[in-house]
């Protein structure tokens, strides 16, 4: 191992507050704007050369720290370093990681973190190549979680666009009429109707609602029947516009009734509808009575459901049709009447056997991630205080990745 030294966090980097960009002032383009809790938009114009790393400054955001690993632009509402010092970047995104940086409150009612209080603070670092080596072990475990997220966003995107191919823009349906050449393999193909009839739907496809081909079935549980490991999945666990849901925490601290659901039902936000809250349950567990949990009549049309219900147009239809100005509700009353050209079986078993295998991919790379980002836990520490070598961690990481 290298020599190590106890120096200040301001030893290692200098920090800045970052820089004003008003909403009417952005412009689009491809440099990450960095908020409180990393990217929150795009401009473009950089503000600062990458790698960089980012603290979040004020309220629930003081001390979270934040890496991007290319040009971006620091909002106001951050600290940003404006000079790495020749340290590593990466490295002193992990080492401020291992910093209860929340705690270096500037004495306001609300939190809020002035680098005058984080810059005294003691540290202890080693030199560049050391640091590197930790980088890089850490690193690659960062980086396949985030490989797992692109690859979660890829499949949810290609089961979109085939949903939107075949049961909105009817597009074989549309390409037989048109004479044009087949694009699906042949055993899907000859399964979609060969003309649209007088109401512009594939001949034989009915009209419906999505209660004809899902129900509600979250069952509701009293918090004092739960074993406190039970996974628990709230709104605030739930990503916006993305069905990957890969956030949960124990039940220890629940209080109230909840919902019961299983692996592989799917969960939809019904508070706020707008926000767009709609995933696949990864695990067995629990969630907020604010969630609407809900799967397929039958398992051919799965996927269908969930795809579905994940779509712009849905969610805006139960924005239009929720109750409440400030607080708007939707409920399954409401959801379960969205209407919809219900498709063949041959068809649905088809588009279930296509997209089933990525949603279960899907879930896969999330307990994988989950994995990976515990063992990043663990090493991390250790890693920066200098209880585990690298070459022992190496070799952690290689049987995780």
């Amino acid at each position: 191992m290298g020599e190590w030294h106890t120096k200040t966090i301001g030893d290692l980097v200098l920090l800045q507050r970052g820089i004003d960009l008003p909403d009417a002032e952005r412009k689009k383009g491809q440099v990450p704007i960095m908020g409180s809790f990393g990217i929150t938009g795009w401009h473009n114009e950089a503000a600062c050369k990458g790698p960089g790393v980012t603290v979040g400054r004020s309220g629930a955001s003081a001390g979270v720290v934040c890496y991007i690993d290319q040009d971006y632009w620091p909002l106001n509402t951050c600290l940003y370093v404006r000079d790495f010092k020749g340290n590593h970047p990466r490295f002193a995104y992990y080492l401020l990681k291992t910093f209860d940086l929340a705690s270096l409150n500037s004495g306001s009612a609300q939190p809020s973190l002035n680098r005058n209080f984080v810059h005294p603070v003691p540290a202890t670092f080693p030199d560049p190549p050391e640091q590197e080596a930790i980088a890089s072990v850490l690193g690659a475990l960062d980086d396949k979680i985030e490989l797992n997220r692109q690859m979660n966003a890829t499949l949810e995107a290609i089961a979109r666009v085939i949903f939107k191919d075949w049961f909105v823009d009817f597009g074989p349906t549309r390409a037989k009429m048109e004479g044009r050449a087949h694009y699906l393999a042949p055993d899907i193909w000859s399964l979609f109707p060969e003309r649209l009839d007088d109401e512009g739907n594939p001949e034989g496809w009915r009209a419906g609602i999505l209660g004809d081909l899902a129900c509600q079935v979250g069952e509701s549980v009293s918090p004092e029947t739960l074993d406190p490991k039970t996974p628990y999945i709230g709104l605030e666990h739930m990503p916006r516009r993305s069905i990957a849901l890969a956030e949960w925490e124990g039940a220890g601290k629940v209080t109230s009734g909840k919902l019961a659901f299983r692996k592989g039902d799917f969960l939809f936000g019904k508070l706020r509808p707008y926000f767009h809250k709609v995933g696949i349950a990864p695990v067995d567990g629990i969630c907020s009575t604010d969630i609407v949990v809900l799967n397929a009549r039958e398992k051919a049309s799965s996927a269908f459901v969930l795809t579905c219900i994940s779509q712009d147009e849905f969610v805006a239809f139960t924005d239009r049709t929720s109750d409440g100005t400030k607080m708007p509700r939707t409920s399954w009353s409401r959801m379960e009447r969205y209407e919809l050209c219900r498709p063949s079986g041959g068809v649905l078993e088809a588009f279930n056997v296509c997209v089933k295998p990525m949603l279960e991919r899907i879930v896969s790379n999330i307990h994988e991630s989950r994995s990976l980002a515990a063992t990043r836990d663990l090493l991390l520490p250790k890693l920066m205080s200098g209880e585990v070598r690298v070459k022992d961690a190496e070799k952690n990481v290689g049987e995780v990745t």
